[in-house]
């Protein structure tokens, strides 16, 4: 039989067959893509329905800030006079909402509401001059009193007149502030309302549209899957559309019709043409190009033979020649590509994760151990910022040769070990260590990788003072898959860092445990009540006399999950998750509400210093906020202090050390706490806008010495001579005191003298040291250092 005959019999059927299942793949999946249309129509449409709200919703709140911070609103709360206040304040305010709405807005109304509940003012968009709250207006701000969420935006389908979009918000009338949850009690509310009209009208064709309503709640129930699309308005109200199921059959109803005949039409084109084609072109000569073509994919040959006649076959045989070849050196080129790091030359992310399962995959075969080494340079963010990327690429580079050159050596003492080395993103960097039953080197590559970078790295006759961070994992000890083992040394590698850098940390089941810990104790600061779980502690500072001329507040946190926790440990946790705000307002707000008690103990000159979160000095609010709590509380700024760390403080911006210039104008003293323990220059230490430097405790135990006695005097009077106060703390022995009373040092705060005490404990504290005063005074007083310790 001939290759035409046996094509007829073979190919007729077989496109028949084809035809029809591409017809009716092409149909499922034009009506799979008619439905993500109609899905993505749909979300399109939401998406405009949320525009519209968010539109309203942002001219609320622009409007409300508007009149917040305007002086007619000022000048509203406090006015006494309720005639002028209404007629001529209210005036004023009236025509600042007109100059801020929208004409096209139907309906806007704005509402100031007394402490009690009275409204003190209300004007509305309405012709009648006696339009006043109507029901709905009223109960959102009674909720928004007793409610402790910070927004107050309310949209409220069944309202009065239509739907109404409402932006509650406080203020206290003598600060013109906004108040804490827990004071707007005495805060005036301030409503305003808009009519959405343009979301309504759009609400509503989409209603017609779809022939479904348009569900707009604040949480939605779970619905059947199909053709529905739901969106999320603002931060606390969705809106969902699902269609009527008529609207979606009558299209799917259209479209089987037009496949059905179009596929059956094609189906019977394409088999004539192609037995036509298979006829005239391909019978002959395709079957020797397909031998070649057999061969070449089965690699049993290396390239396509030229071809011995000219015509289509014969260009195709050419075109695929030369096709071969290029794909064949591309794909060369794009592996090496794709699998390099482009700029140290190692490999990268994606080649990594090929070689790890590889080694993972002989290691459980094989059983092997497989260590991962997670390397992070440490500082590295600092060169960029200060030197360019120019001087971090080449940093980079180097780190990488050096590196490579390395694990070359650890190949050739440890022979039965096998290495991947890759960078995984930025400054990280990760090894792969395969070995037998031992450690294969482990520590000795681990030592050798921190020597590497010990001294820094010198570019350009610049040394970079950049070290490596390294956690380390093993598998099977440690993780039991790729992705385990990658976490698990990523883990070590962080702990490496909190541990001060430049050091290997291996993974182990109490750093998980710790992990676990951190997040535990970071989820119970989010959701905590400081009121029942945090107490303040004060530590008294003595001067040279006895006295106590400062106290340092301090914060203690009892959980009734985890018990107390140090500050040590949740403190830092609370920086990085950007929750200090919350502990610095309630520890100012409280401890300034103490203040008259420390006060009863030691006289109306005593100091009371309060530490700040560093991350609260990127704007002035914490500044206005001090301001606003002394006035409150009825304390003087300058019986405050406000404590610095000094490692941040070595890193003031010139934003930050606006803020801190802005506490020291409005009155209140500033302190560098923790010296010694940053990288202070001498230059930075001339420019501290300080009153008081307070020497860390690990810098008094060395400089107390009996041969650092000198140093110790040198440091406390260059830090007098620019005219600051010095405040020793750990002082915990009469010979530190003893040496810091010879060196001239102004305060003395540690155990010798006090621990923290609450102000019950500081009572009694106090009542025995004047029993003791009392008591010396009859016989020959001690050694001053004896009187200081009590």
């Amino acid at each position: 039989m001939t290759l035409g005959k046996r094509a007829l019999l073979v190919i007729f059927p077989v496109i028949l067959i084809i035809q029809l299942i591409a017809a009716t793949t092409a149909y499922l999946t034009q009506r799979a893509s008619l439905l993500g249309l109609e899905q993505a129509r749909l979300a399109q449409q939401l998406s405009a329905l949320k525009s519209a709200y968010l539109d309203y919703e942002a001219f609320n709140r622009s409007v409300l800030y508007s009149i917040i911070d305007s002086e007619a609103l000022l000048l509203f709360l406090r006015e006494s006079d309720t005639a002028f206040r209404n007629e001529t304040l209210g005036l004023r305010i009236q025509q600042s909402i007109r100059s801020l709405s929208n004409t096209k807005l139907t309906f806007v109304s704005f509402a100031i509401v007394q402490p009690d509940g009275t409204p003190a003012y209300y004007f509305e968009s309405s012709l009648s001059p006696f339009a006043t709250m109507n029901a709905t207006q009223q109960r959102i701000v009674r909720e928004a009193r007793q409610s402790s969420a910070v927004s107050g935006m309310v949209y409220v389908e069944e309202a009065e007149g239509g739907p109404l979009l409402l932006d509650t918000d406080f203020i206290l009338p003598a600060s013109s502030s906004r108040p804490l949850p827990s004071q707007r009690a005495e805060a005036f509310t301030l409503q305003l309302a808009v009519r959405p009209e343009r979301f309504i009208k759009l609400k509503r064709s989409l209603e017609q549209e779809y022939g479904a309503p348009v569900e707009i709640a604040p949480q939605l129930a779970p619905i059947e899957p199909g053709l529905s699309a739901d969106m999320l308005l603002s931060r606390s109200l969705y809106a969902r559309l699902t269609p009527a199921p008529e609207y979606i059959a009558e299209r799917l109803r259209t479209l089987g019709l037009a496949f059905l005949a179009g596929g059956s039409l094609m189906c019977l084109i394409s088999i004539a043409l192609l037995l036509w084609l298979i006829r005239r072109y391909v019978t002959g000569p395709i079957s020797e190009l397909d031998d070649q073509l057999t061969d070449l994919l089965l690699c049993r040959r290396a390239a396509l033979d030229e071809p011995s006649e000219g015509g289509e076959i014969g260009r195709l045989t050419v075109n695929m020649k030369t096709l071969h070849e290029r794909n064949t050196a591309a794909l060369q080129r794009i592996q090496e590509i794709s699998w390099t790091d482009s700029l140290t030359q190692i490999s990268n992310r994606a080649h990594f994760g090929i070689l790890a399962s590889s080694l993972y995959e002989q290691s459980i075969e094989q059983h092997k151990r497989l260590a991962l080494l997670f390397l992070d340079l440490d500082n590295f963010k600092q060169v960029n910022d200060q030197h360019g990327h120019d001087a971090g690429d080449a940093l980079l580079r180097m780190f990488a040769r050096r590196v490579q050159g390395l694990l070359r050596q650890h190949r050739v003492h440890h022979p039965d070990s096998e290495t991947a080395f890759a960078r995984l993103s930025g400054d990280e960097f990760a090894i792969l260590l395969q070995t037998g039953t031992g450690d294969g080197g482990l520590p000795a590559l681990c030592e050798a990788l921190l020597e590497l970078c010990r001294g820094g790295f010198s570019l350009d006759d610049r040394v970079y003072p950049v070290s490596v961070s390294i956690g380390t994992a093993w598998y099977p000890d440690d993780a039991d898959s790729i992705t385990q083992l990658l976490t698990r040394a990523d883990t070590a590698m962080y702990q490496a860092k909190a541990e001060g850098k430049s050091t290997v940390v291996a993974f182990s089941a109490a750093l998980e445990q710790h992990n676990d810990r951190m997040r535990l104790i970071e989820d119970e600061l989010r959701a905590l009540d400081g009121e029942a779980q945090w107490r303040l502690v004060y530590m008294p500072a003595l001067d040279r006399e006895g006295a106590v001329v400062s106290c340092e507040v301090l914060l203690r946190w009892h959980s009734p999950l985890l018990g107390t926790v140090s500050p040590g440990e949740f403190i830092p946790i609370a920086e990085r998750a950007g929750l200090f705000p919350k502990i610095d307002s309630w520890v100012i707000d409280h401890a300034l509400a103490d203040y008259p008690r420390l006060v009863e103990l030691f006289g109306r000159q005593v100091i009371l210093a309060i530490n700040v979160s560093s991350a609260q000095l990127t704007d002035d609010r914490i500044c206005r906020y001090l301001i606003e709590r002394a006035a409150h509380h009825g304390v003087e700024p300058g019986r405050i202090e406000i404590e610095l760390t000094e490692t941040y403080a070595a890193e003031l911006s010139s934003d930050t050390m606006d803020v801190v210039q802005a506490i020291r104008q409005a009155g209140f003293r500033v302190a560098i706490d923790d010296f010694g323990v940053g990288y202070t220059s001498i230059q930075q230490l001339l420019e501290y806008p300080a009153d008081t430097i307070k020497l860390d405790m690990a810098i008094i135990r060395r400089l107390t010495r009996p041969d650092m006695q000198e140093s110790l005097n040198a440091l406390v009077a260059f830090c007098q001579a620019q005219g600051k106060r010095v405040n020793a703390e750990g002082v915990d022995s009469l010979e530190k005191q003893s040496a810091l009373l010879q060196a001239g040092c102004d305060l003395f705060q540690g155990y010798l003298i006090s621990p923290p005490r609450s102000l019950a404990a500081l009572r009694d504290w106090m009542a025995v040291r004047n029993r003791a005063e009392g008591a010396l005074r009859l016989e020959q007083l001690p050694p001053r250092a004896e009187v200081l310790a009590g």
